[in-house]
């Protein structure tokens, strides 16, 4: 019996240090999982100065904030198509969670119907618990945009114009045809610009759809949460007998004159674009320019460069580019660099 002992004892003595590490070193995994979590794009704003900026109350501006930073983090939604359905949920019910609508059976944010009677359906079914609730209520939001309302969430997460997206949203998730009076298109568009001309330059965190990094900057498929194009880009129309279609060089001639900008069809290779005789360059980010890369720079090919256009130059100094041929032939994606990268870079003025 005292051997026993003696064994468990010493067993006891050679595992528990080993088992204390195990559970330490899970306790430190959980807690980073979670913080990685937890970390999304939100606005820096509070529910005060949105309330001051936006003319509403604070708890009115506090239900805003919180449905937007759902859609940015949780959704990946643009600031484009969060705005969009931002001006949705102010017609519907002011942002109110606990508006009830007796006649239409409907209820919540975005005004879910089976709330009192199911004349008009029954999407609140799908709730974890039917009570008017925010938390509930973006659960549900985010049931419908993970299920049924998918193509919803996909347009929401490439929408580059908060007008149009407030429309595809008003059609589309609350099921309301644009020739219908119900609409309000004129106040929906205002509203929607309204709230990405506040919230635009006020997030913080990690971008959305941000997918990789890549020399120096951070690669998309979609324009990234917080950024935006003054125009669309539709290569459909593009054409060039110079550049070979799909490359870099094809795109940004084609994107420059897409926004009423002139490149000569004769530039040369990416990295040669700099150096083209007659044409101004600088250091300094310069909207709808073209940033011309050395052999090699910002992760471009070794032996002609690369060439993209910029998109956007934020107040912070950081600036998003468009280009194609960085994920194959034709593809266009996008990259966000920061103040300090972006001014080591040479743009090219176009005409």
């Amino acid at each position: 019996m005292k051997k026993k002992l003696v064994i468990v004892s010493a067993l006891s003595a050679l595992f528990l240090p080993l088992f204390l590490v195990v559970i330490i070193m899970g306790a430190f995994a959980g807690s980073a999982s979670s913080n990685g979590q937890a970390k999304g794009l939100q606005t820096k704003l509070t529910a005060k100065e949105v309330a001051q900026k936006a003319n509403i109350s604070e708890e009115r501006a506090s239900d805003v904030i919180k449905i937007l930073n759902h859609e940015l983090s949780q959704e990946q939604f643009t600031i484009a198509g969060a705005s969009g359905s931002l001006a949705v949920a102010e017609r519907e019910s002011g942002f109110n969670p606990k508006a009830v609508n007796a006649g239409g059976g409907v209820a919540g944010y975005f005004q879910w119907s089976g709330w009192s009677s199911t004349i008009n359906g029954n999407r609140w079914s799908k709730a974890k618990q039917k009570k008017l609730d925010s938390d509930i209520e973006l659960d549900l939001l985010s049931t419908e945009l993970n299920g049924s309302y998918s193509k919803v969430k996909t347009e929401m997460q490439k929408a580059t114009d908060p007008e149009e997206a407030a429309l595809y949203w008003s059609e589309h998730y609350e099921g309301v045809a644009l020739s219908d009076g119900q609409t309000k298109t004129s106040d929906l568009k205002k509203n929607a610009r309204k709230w990405y001309n506040l919230f635009k330059d006020t997030l913080t965190g990690d971008t959305a759809n941000a997918k990789t990094q890549d020399g120096g900057g951070v690669t998309s498929d979609g324009v990234p949460a917080g950024y935006s194009l003054t125009k669309a880009i539709n290569t459909s129309n593009y054409t060039s007998a110079t550049y070979p279609w799909g490359q870099c060089t094809w795109f940004v001639y084609n994107r420059a004159k897409e926004v009423g900008v002139n490149f000569d069809p004769y530039m040369g290779n990416g990295g040669d674009w700099k150096q083209k005789a007659g044409y101004q360059t600088t250091h300094t980010p310069t909207e709808h320019s073209a940033i011309s890369f050395s052999p090699g720079q910002a992760g471009s090919d070794p032996t002609y460069g690369h060439v993209v256009f910029v998109e956007q130059v934020k107040s912070d100094g950081s600036i998003l580019i468009s280009e194609a041929n960085a994920k194959g032939l034709g593809v266009v994606s996008y990259r966000t660099f920061d103040k300090a990268t972006a001014n080591q870079f040479t743009y090219v003025i176009g005409k």
